[in-house]
């Protein structure tokens, strides 16, 4: 390269900062993400940075639960508790299986607890660590695997990992944080794809990854695993369709039966997939046939109409009036606050704008089968070149993502998820449906980033005037910037703090040596809700190595469910009677008065007539309990 009018000659020079410029460059891109990222993050843990790092994400119910599953799987490593058996719902063992797992989750809560520090503090960093890795993965699967540019790959990672059903999950279900794991199989799916005709050190290592990380996922939060799981089966579906209908079935067929011998390459992975899922299958065949599916009337209240693919919920800084406005009644159904799971408007009409689009852009694509067994993909008598393969992945995709809302739909009551249910293994274990909506938030933001990233390209490719290929990018930049935008959502995300909750564990006094497990006393003026104290209860089990006969999970025991509500008369009724059915009339049973923070022996009267009976009162106090107790015959 060089100047003729100076004589001067830059080619040695370029080819000496030529390396030095492209690693400036990708460090400028890796600042850019970091900054992002943090802005983000902090945008959406804002409650959480300006109280100092003290309030916690979510409620005292379902948020705190989490918690007390990951601390579960430090209490097994200190040897408190057996694995299956958290130290709830005593003596039932297994009731680990009654809820999500959190194992991935638990991998570095339980290098934090090493550290020293505290449950909640702990649980605090795993949720920020669980958006980081989320970010990273998606930037990395939009940028390195899909080859997409800068602002795509930003404006995707955005609208997976922090979309406004992400902040209505924050309310109380943190489980299902989980979703930020799924960038990665996409990694995994992608690479083993890439390298499927030939065995290759990074297709190997691809292979065992994703056979470890799907089960790992199962048993981390289960409707993030079977979700993702049956919307790669949908996309498969749309694939083998299209494959079908361009080659005949019997070709297709052929062609399949073909390849027999790299499919025999996968069968190790399955195996190994299949080891894996051991420990999810110890934990939850159990409950299963305990429990058995759910049934299709006890799902159908979460199954969404055609208004809810929109609906933001009540905190969403744009839609939320205006849709409240136009649909008053919409907050007031049964199961509601698990339908405020839409995508904001505009990035509803952009996603269908784009199917669309990719479906005409793929209408002239021809799949050709050789006898020779390859397959090729071709447009207009040529191969489809990387971009176009793009085109085809998001036509596939969107076309998946539209079989997901219309199984889910329910119109006068009925849904195509009937047959789901009773077809599909795993189905039964879903009661909460669209739920999957955070899951499709991935393939969703898949679609929106390939779309920004074909848009560009065209303006580079196509538009040669300087000033309208400005304008061009900077109006598609301008479109992303609205669908990020109308994603920000205004609740209040973190509604209870450490110090609140080491207060509570500061007044409860310590229980005796000789203590093998505890129950709550009734409480009058307690203030607290039933599942707050049961997992008050549970915490303190866990602070003091000591199982309690009190709980809260998804499911709850047979015979248990009387003891849920402390504050009900029939409370202390339900818990002499799972004292008895499980005989645990001893002098190492105490009960925990939890807001004097004291403790009460069980103290069996030796007498025919000896029983408890609640007060008439709808509250029972905690003098009158222990006079109960103390004096069975009275």
């Amino acid at each position: 390269m060089s100047n003729p009018a100076s004589g001067i000659t830059y080619g040695p020079y370029f080819a000496l900062h030529q390396p030095r410029m492209k690693q400036a460059k990708i460090l400028f891109e890796i600042a850019l993400y970091v900054v992002l990222g943090l802005l983000f993050g902090t945008l959406f843990f804002r409650q959480i940075v300006f109280s100092n790092f003290d309030l916690l994400l979510g409620d005292v119910g379902d948020a705190r639960f989490n918690g007390v599953i990951l601390e579960h799987w430090w209490q097994v490593l200190q040897g408190n508790f057996r694995w299956l058996s958290p130290g709830f719902f005593f003596p039932v063992q297994g009731v680990l299986g009654y809820s999500d797992a959190g194992f991935l989750n638990a991998v570095p809560y339980v290098v934090l607890r090493f550290m020293g520090l505290d449950p909640f503090t702990s649980c605090q960093i795993v949720l920020f660590a669980l958006v980081a890795i989320g970010w990273i993965g998606t930037i990395i699967f939009f940028r390195v695997c899909l080859h997409l540019s800068v602002l795509p790959a930003i404006t995707g990672a955005i609208l997976f990992v922090f979309p406004n059903s992400m902040a209505v999950a924050s309310l109380s279900h943190t489980q299902l944080f989980t979703v930020c794991y799924i960038p990665y199989l996409a990694i995994g799916i992608c690479l083993v794809l890439k390298d499927f005709k030939k065995a290759t050190s990074t297709g190997i290592f691809a292979g065992i990854f994703t056979a470890i990380l799907v089960p790992a996922i199962f048993y981390t939060g289960y409707y993030t695993g079977w979700f993702s799981v049956f919307f790669i089966l949908l996309w498969s579906v749309v694939v083998i369709a299209w494959g079908t209908q361009q080659s005949g079935r019997k070709t297709a067929w052929q062609f399949i039966s073909s390849k027999r011998r790299i499919w025999l390459k996968i069968w190790p992975y399955g195996v190994l997939c299949l080891v894996c899922f051991i420990p999810f299958l110890l934990t939850y065949i159990p409950s299963f046939l305990q429990f058995r599916r759910w049934p299709y009337h006890g799902v159908d209240a979460m199954l969404p109409s055609f208004i809810d693919y929109v609906n933001v919920g009540p905190n969403n800084w744009i839609w939320s009036k205006a849709l409240f406005a136009a649909y008053p009644g919409i907050a007031q159904r049964p199961m509601a606050h698990e339908l405020t799971k839409g995508v904001p408007v505009c990035l509803f009409l952009a996603f269908l704008f784009l199917m669309v689009w990719f479906l005409r852009k793929t209408k002239h694509h021809q799949l050709k089968l050789s006898q020779n067994g390859t397959c090729k993909i071709l447009t207009g008598g040529r191969e489809i070149n990387e971009n176009e393969k793009l085109t085809l992945l998001a036509a596939s995709v969107s076309i998946a993502v539209m079989f997901a809302w219309l199984l889910m739909l329910k119109i006068h009551g009925l849904s195509l998820w009937l047959p789901v249910l009773k077809l599909i293994p795993g189905a039964g274990g879903i009661r909460a449906v669209f739920r999957f909506q955070h899951i499709l938030a991935f393939p969703i933001a898949m679609v929106i980033a390939i779309g920004v990233h074909q848009f560009i390209n065209n303006a580079a490719s196509q538009v040669h005037s300087t000033v309208k290929r400005g304008f061009y990018v900077a109006a598609v930049s301008v479109f992303c910037l609205i669908l990020v935008v109308e994603e920000f959502n205004t609740a209040s995300l973190a509604n209870y703090s450490k110090k609140q909750q080491h207060a509570i564990l500061a007044g409860i006094t310590s229980p005796p040596e000789q203590a093998r497990v505890f129950a709550l006393l009734p409480a009058e003026g307690l203030k607290k809700l039933p599942y707050e104290a049961q997992i008050d209860a549970m915490i303190i089990s866990q602070k003091f190595g000591l199982p309690t006969i009190n709980g809260y999970s998804g499911i709850f025991p047979p015979g248990w469910s009387g003891i849920y509500d402390i504050y009900k008369p029939e409370y202390v009724g339900s818990l002499k009677s799972w004292i008895h059915r499980y005989k645990l009339e001893n002098d190492q049973l105490y009960f925990l008065d939890l807001k004097a923070g004291s403790w009460t022996a069980w103290e069996f009267a030796n007498t025919k007539k000896g029983y408890w009976h609640p007060a008439n009162s709808p509250f029972v106090s905690s003098s009158q309990t222990n006079d109960c107790l103390r004096n069975p015959g009275h």
